[in-house]
């Protein structure tokens, strides 16, 4: 690994154990906040393995796989912590530090966030269809969920024309310094 690499990485785990979470050393691997994460089955490294990683100084490994962009921010983890570590709070900073250091596993991970914020950065919140459709596009996979769509257009689940916020000039603000 080279010096640059080391020293975003080192940046980020000083960031965590210092700012984000101090009592991250306080994690005894009990596994209650994976035993109540919803998602934990999905992740290459689930919540208590993600706070194991960062014990041991390997953070690359956990901007090289999946669990980070998977979590839900549902905080279930967090409220089960008995040493009451913010788990919800370390993935959602990793989240945000691989999107600034632009450190992806996947580049659909990169595809869905630039794609997301610009839609936000337009019309002031999220437009589904929009962010469906372009990528699809984007990743090549055209028909991807294309069943799925239809029965959510049915029920009338999702809106096909956008909504536009009051002052999304102020909205669009925000997400430039994220672009």
């Amino acid at each position: 690994m080279i010096d640059q690499d080391k020293k975003y990485l080192n940046t980020i785990r000083h960031e965590l154990v210092t700012i984000v979470e101090p009592n991250i050393y306080y994690c005894y691997q009990c596994g209650k906040c994976t035993a109540g994460c919803p998602l934990s089955d999905v992740y290459e490294y689930q919540p208590n393995e993600v706070i194991r990683l960062i014990q041991l100084d390997k953070i690359a490994s956990i901007l090289n796989a999946n669990s980070v962009y998977l979590c839900a921010s549902c905080e279930i983890c967090s409220s089960r912590c008995p040493q009451e570590v913010d788990i919800a709070a370390v993935m959602n900073y990793l989240r945000i530090k691989s999107w600034h250091y632009k450190q992806f596993k996947l580049s659909s991970i990169a595809n869905f966030y630039g794609i997301f914020l610009r839609i936000v950065k337009i019309f002031g919140r999220s437009f589904e269809p929009l962010l469906i459709l372009s990528l699809n596009l984007l990743n090549k996979n055209f028909f991807n969920d294309f069943d799925i769509a239809v029965k959510i257009l049915k029920k009338r689940k999702i809106r096909l024309m956008p909504e536009f916020i009051k002052k999304r000039n102020e909205v669009s603000k925000i997400v430039k310094k994220y672009l």
